[in-house]
């Protein structure tokens, strides 16, 4: 029973406990609750209709978020005249998407981001937007944007698109961020549909229409109404959607593990400190169940306390999590979490499972303790490591090895999670060896210091020596805090070199040209680089749910990189021509592609062309599934963008880096673009990575201080000893805040242990997966930042209760 006497007596355990179980709670509250209001939504262009066609869907596995694939030309005009025909529609219109953005004042303006804003003038239908001036456009040079541009009816405007800037004439103003063309203008731009949205009666009955589109359309697409328009959603918006989630997991399990970890340890070594205290229940007459079950009931009853204020706190900041995710772009504007008792009470529960599970080993233990262990005296450990303690050790470090394996060959988007598992099964393998570990480290550390005068070193020494499982359980908070920050800080180091490696390694360029403002280049401005080589991606149809992604390469590109590509079948130098491409073996073997073989694919624009394999070329050779010539890309999607352009030895001096910036675009060397990580998915990697960082900072210092402090506190009676044999204050302190430093160390050392040996195997996997040496740049700022806010803890939670103890005098403590 947790009585108000053992409360007074085991305060600081019970603390530490209640503020690491709370915090938890609070933390799996907020994201319990952000993870049920993050559900899909609707665009807000099609506010205004309630049946929509979509075309079939693709398969999702890969991860890609690939759209469904687009109706050729005819079965689109097809569907269209058959679905405007059913009783209760008015019309049915295909939707054109496109890019195209507004050139004002000689830049580009408002970047779209990866989502096009143009569409067709009907297609305005679906939407709330109506117009505030003027008229619909009335030919292929006019265009209706928005009012926040600027300009009204009649003024001239320089559009940029896919294959570069054009005049248009301002025929209108509405009150949203898009630009409506033409329908005819629209459909040069953007030939490929892929939804069809049919404009109903306002008496129409909703699910007749539903009925009625699902027989006309069959197995050849989808129909959306209600609720299921939320499937509308853009790929995009889909994929920040599921990073913002895999932040909100990782922090969720994240937490888990740091709660467990500082329940266990804490209670771990309570039971420690208290064997003299079980020992005499145990000569009293209580059994090892009742033991057991008063530990439980002790962690139960602090799990209740702090379940409670957890979900109180979390139901409150939750809020403040959801407006933090949308303003770092991981969650939609106009965002907003919804409360809902369900993830509250699962959050509470949570708690107590975490609770109990950190309690179960050291209950256990403390149903072993004997009753002979009440009249022992000597702090000395007889057992520290038991054969139990060996084999978990044993088994944990092997699956932590086994998972930086899994992990170093991941693709880019597990492997941070992988990781992090990889390095939570290590953290537990070295926890439970410690007590092994430590003594030989304590020596090595004080063997060059043996010469040093005073005794403020060797009782400092024989004192970790003499209790190991004390050095070992404050060291390991420590363990957790060096090993996560410096893990989660150099896997972003290295996912940052390593990816933009990946884009250059195979192009010997000295320039490198990237969008500026614009989701990606246009034709003029891959034009206007000299000797530019480029990649146009694309993705390609291949029949049922299949897709793959492709890329058109530039002949320059193609000269350059063909020297480094390994022909497994067929000859590189049949790869001409507007339906000839080369294809990775994995692909192939995927697929059932073989070389010389014509398959037919889908493009973009929804039509269907034969394309012979005229080589296959092993996986290493390119990062691309399929070559395309970029005259093939550019025929069949017209609103493709370049990523990024390549030039070897042109001269910057000329003055066409200058030209760029209307195009949207900018210069730089190859290191300056290596370095360069500001695009839209590393921000969203390092706010992931500045989250992970922390919490593990801020929940493991708070182990640490929670255990330094409960340790310093019950050896109140050991300093006051030290006081009576003769030592001075200020020596009983230095022993003191040398063990603490000791501890710190061993941490250190055994947390960049773990770091390294799961950083070392990321880069070897990764290193594979490119073709080419990545380098390993370890984030030393980080790890020293992290040792010294370690190290000041330590200090400020060893000596502080030290010396309030030692204010007393030292027959008190002693007594």
């Amino acid at each position: 029973m947790l009585s108000p006497a053992t409360v007074r007596a085991r305060w600081v355990s019970f603390l530490g406990t209640f503020v690491a179980l709370g915090l938890g709670v609070t933390i799996l509250a907020m994201t319990a609750l952000v993870l049920a209001s993050a559900e899909p939504e609707a665009p807000r262009r099609y506010a205004a209709t309630r049946v929509v066609v979509q075309s079939p869907a693709v398969d999702q596995s890969d991860g890609t978020f690939t759209p469904s694939r687009p109706w050729s030309p005819q079965r689109a005009d097809a569907l269209v005249r058959a679905l405007g025909s059913i009783p209760g529609v008015e019309r049915a219109v295909p939707d054109r998407a496109f890019y195209v953005q507004a050139v004002i004042d000689g830049r580009p303006v408002a970047d779209p981001g990866p989502e096009p804003r143009g569409h067709a003038w009907s297609g305005a239908a679906f939407g709330p937007e109506r117009l505030v001036a003027g008229g619909a456009p009335a030919d292929a040079r006019q265009v209706v944007l928005d009012t926040s541009l600027g300009l009204p009816p009649g003024s001239p405007v320089t559009l940029l698109t896919a294959t570069g800037p054009a005049w248009y004439t301002v025929s209108g103003t509405v009150d949203s961020p898009v630009f409506y063309l033409s329908d005819a203008a629209a459909e040069t731009l953007a030939p490929g549909v892929r939804v069809i949205g049919l404009v109903t009666e306002p008496d129409a009955d909703v699910s007749a229409v539903a009925a009625a589109a699902a027989a006309v359309v069959g197995a050849d697409g989808t129909v959306l109404h209600g609720d299921a328009l939320a499937r509308l959603e853009a790929g995009s918006t889909e994929r920040t959607r599921w990073i913002g989630m895999q932040i909100l997991v990782a922090m969720a399990g994240l937490t888990v593990f740091v709660s467990v970890f500082v329940v266990a340890s804490t209670f771990a070594f309570a039971v420690v400190q208290r064997r003299r205290e079980f020992g005499l229940l145990r000569t009293v007459g209580a059994t090892p169940r009742q033991i057991r079950r008063l530990v439980y009931a002790e962690s139960l009853g602090v799990g209740v306390l702090a379940g409670g204020t957890g979900v109180a706190l979390g139901a409150l900041l939750a809020p403040v999590l959801g407006a933090l995710l949308v303003e770092g772009g991981l969650e939609p504007a106009g965002f907003a979490v919804r409360f809902r008792a369900l993830p509250l009470l699962g959050a509470f529960a949570l708690g107590l499972v975490v609770a109990l599970l950190g309690v179960w080993s050291a209950s256990r233990r403390a149903a072993r303790t004997a009753p002979l262990e009440a009249l022992r005296e000597a702090a000395v450990e007889q057992r520290p490591m038991t054969r139990g303690r060996w084999i978990a050790g044993g088994a944990y470090g092997a699956l932590g090895l086994g998972l930086v394996v899994v992990a170093a060959g991941s693709e880019s988007d597990s492997m941070i999670n992988n990781a992090l598992y990889a390095a939570m099964a290590l953290i537990v393998g070295l926890t439970l060896v410690a007590p092994a570990i430590v003594p030989p480290i304590v020596r090595a550390v004080w063997w060059p210091l043996s010469g040093l005068r005073g005794a403020t070193g060797l009782v400092a020494r024989e004192s970790a020596l003499t209790a190991v499982r004390r050095t070992a359980s404050t060291a390991a908070p420590v363990l957790v805090t060096v090993g996560f920050a410096v893990l989660i800080s150099g896997l972003f180091q290295l996912r940052a070199t390593g990816y933009a490696l990946e884009e250059t390694v195979r192009q010997e360029a000295t320039t490198v040209v990237t969008p500026q403002d614009t989701p990606g280049l246009s034709d003029a401005a891959v034009a206007a680089v000299p000797g530019a080589a480029w990649l146009l991606p694309t993705q390609l149809y291949a029949g049922g749910t299949d897709h793959v992604g492709a890329v058109g390469i530039s002949g320059t590109a193609f000269h350059r990189a063909r020297t480094g590509m390994t022909v497994t079948s067929g000859s590189l130098d049949g790869f001409t021509g507007a339906n000839t491409m080369v294809v990775r073996a994995a692909t192939a073997r995927w697929l059932g592609w073989t070389t010389g073989r014509s398959v037919p694919v889908t493009f973009e624009d929804g039509r269907t062309v034969d394309l012979t394999v005229v080589a296959e070329v092993t996986d290493d050779s390119t990062t691309a599934s399929v070559l395309l010539t970029t005259e093939t890309v550019r025929a069949h999607d017209p609103s493709a963008l370049t990523p990024v352009v390549y030039s070897a030895g042109a001269d910057t001096d000329a003055g066409w880096p200058t030209a760029l910036a209307a195009l949207g675009a900018r210069s730089s060397s190859t290191a300056e673009y290596a370095a360069r990580t500001d695009s839209e998915d590393d921000r969203l990697v390092r706010i992931f990575l500045v989250v992970l960082i922390g919490m593990s900072l801020g929940y493991t210092c708070l182990a640490i201080a929670n255990t330094l402090l409960m340790a310093t506190a019950e050896r109140a009676a050991d300093l006051a000893v030290l006081r009576l044999s003769g030592a001075t204050r200020r020596q009983v302190l230095g022993v003191v805040a040398a063990e603490s430093a000791l501890s710190v160390g061993i941490g250190t050392a055994l947390g960049l242990a773990v770091a390294l040996v799961t950083l070392a195997g990321l880069r070897s996997g990764l290193s594979a997966q490119l073709g080419a040496r990545v380098e390993l740049d370890l984030p030393w700022s980080t790890a020293a930042l992290t040792v010294g806010v370690c190290l000041a803890l330590a200090l400020t939670a060893g000596v502080l209760p030290a010396r309030l103890a030692l204010r007393r005098t030292g027959a008190r403590a002693s007594g």
